[in-house]
């Protein structure tokens, strides 16, 4: 039986990694005022296994519920990772959609070199 594959191995392909920081400042993190660089760095820890402090007090924040657990939040941001991936997969299907011309332009203003 194959292991199911978790929304955080798709991270490790940078481009997605950065889309999907970019999804997340749009909507799950929003609150949390992370730069989309910022958010990108993160993803990147937690895909390589560690969960960043700021991301978890996010998600924390985001649920106004301080006694979330850590692996409660893992769920969480793998639901937002996996949420994140799902539409970007549509988006990129459908190249003419409003949401796919939006993100595009916002992925564009990063300065992923910064």
């Amino acid at each position: 039986m194959g292991e199911k594959q978790i929304p955080a191995e798709r991270l490790r392909d940078d481009v997605t990694c950065r889309k999907v920081a970019v999804w997340l400042c749009d909507h799950s993190l929003k609150n949390v005022s992370y730069y989309v660089q910022e958010c990108y760095e993160e993803l990147k820890e937690y895909a390589a296994g560690v969960l960043p402090v700021r991301m978890f007090q996010g998600i924390q924040e985001g649920r106004q519920n301080a006694s979330i657990g850590e692996e409660q939040a893992r769920e969480l941001l793998d639901g937002e990772i996996a949420e994140a991936c799902r539409q970007i997969d549509l988006w990129e299907a459908q190249p003419g959609d409003t949401n796919a011309r939006f993100f595009r332009m916002k992925y564009q203003q990063v300065n992923w070199d910064a």
